[in-house]
């Protein structure tokens, strides 16, 4: 890793990557591959998250739930 990849990772994660910045982050994880790697596993896992089945709510919690609701 390098600074480069710091910066970046604080970008991302203040949410401070504009439109014009995409191009920059694209050509940073083609090159990098400690980048890329990590890129292709959150894409990886997002993939898993959005496949996977979602956990129901035991019927009777989901009737107590509405019962106090009422």
């Amino acid at each position: 890793m390098t600074s480069d990849c710091d910066e970046l990772g604080r970008r991302l994660t203040d949410l401070r990557v504009g439109e014009s910045d995409c191009a920059a982050i694209e050509k940073h994880l083609a090159e990098c591959p400690s980048c890329g790697d990590l890129h292709r596993d959150f894409e990886d896992l997002a993939r898993l998250c959005r496949e996977s089945d979602r956990p129901r709510m035991p019927l009777a919690v989901r009737r107590r739930i509405e019962e106090a609701l009422k």
